[in-house]
């Protein structure tokens, strides 16, 4: 698809699959709108995914490094949601991007579909002995505080990567990861936040958007936790997780993950 400007970035975006249903796709930290590619091929008849590059992702812009960065890519996801009331779907951070997007425009939501949501202020919220502070003291922040991007994306890679180990990647991999790691940085402090007082101000209680939840098996124990939090707070809520799967379930398994989805969308749109 031909770039544009969304939410004043420069944005490259993809369409992929040619069902009814419209779905704005928000893909995780570190990856691009084709990452979506395998789970639109399961369910590419039910829905047609709008998929977008972030800001220093794929073909995007980059960030300016100053606005903070969940507020651009709700700004560029509000611009690329269209008239109609749209199914979002979002990966890691793109499903706080979703999630916040949900809260602050629930008109203009058919579905949620949450998968592996990093919101880590949840965390802090019911389990603080796990929490660790604000996030800006674990390994991963202090390496890159003190600008050492190579063991920030070790760390970072170990803990949310696709399984492999740092050795298994291509040099050109982890030179790519240890480039694009100070993104990371930024995108933690979102996660660690509390956007939009969704929790201060229990707006997460008043979302009446019907919320899918998918975790992986074997994630970290903090997704467990931030995805019980939700189902909590969020009233119409369905919980789905995928065997064997850890945080990049919809990459390392789409056939699972497009099944559980495509029985929500199913579901959801009558």
């Amino acid at each position: 698809m031909p770039d544009g400007l969304f939410g004043g970035v420069e944005t490259h975006w993809r369409e992929m699959g040619q069902g009814p249903l419209p779905v704005l796709a928000v893909h995780c930290s570190l990856a691009h709108g084709g990452a979506w590619e395998g789970l639109a091929a399961k369910v590419g008849d039910l829905a047609t995914i709008r998929a977008f590059d972030l800001p220093g992702h794929g073909g995007s812009a980059e960030w300016d490094g100053v606005t903070p960065y969940q507020d651009v890519a709700c700004a560029m996801a509000r611009d690329l949601m269209g008239e109609g009331p749209v199914h979002l779907l979002g990966h890691s951070f793109g499903a706080t991007v979703a999630l916040r997007l949900a809260v602050e425009a629930p008109e203009r939501i058919a579905s949620l579909t949450l998968i592996e949501t990093v919101f880590f202020s949840v965390v802090r919220a019911d389990a603080p002995e796990m929490a660790g502070g604000d996030g800006n003291d674990r390994p991963f922040m202090q390496a890159l505080d003190r600008g050492d991007h190579e063991t920030a994306a070790r760390v970072f890679h170990a803990e949310w990567g696709d399984g492999r180990s740092w050795e298994e990647m291509s040099d050109r991999q982890r030179a790519g990861l240890t480039r694009r790691i100070p993104l990371i940085g930024a995108v933690q402090r979102s996660n660690n936040g509390d956007p939009g007082g969704m929790l201060a101000e229990r707006r997460l209680e008043r979302l009446t958007v019907p919320t899918l939840l998918i975790e992986g098996a074997e994630s970290p124990a903090s997704m467990a936790v931030i995805h019980d939090g939700l189902e909590r707070r969020i009233p119409d809520t369905t919980r789905a997780v995928i065997p064997g799967a850890a945080h990049m379930a919809p990459i390392t398994h789409p056939g699972p993950v497009g099944e559980v989805v495509r029985q929500f969308w199913s579901g959801v749109s009558g």
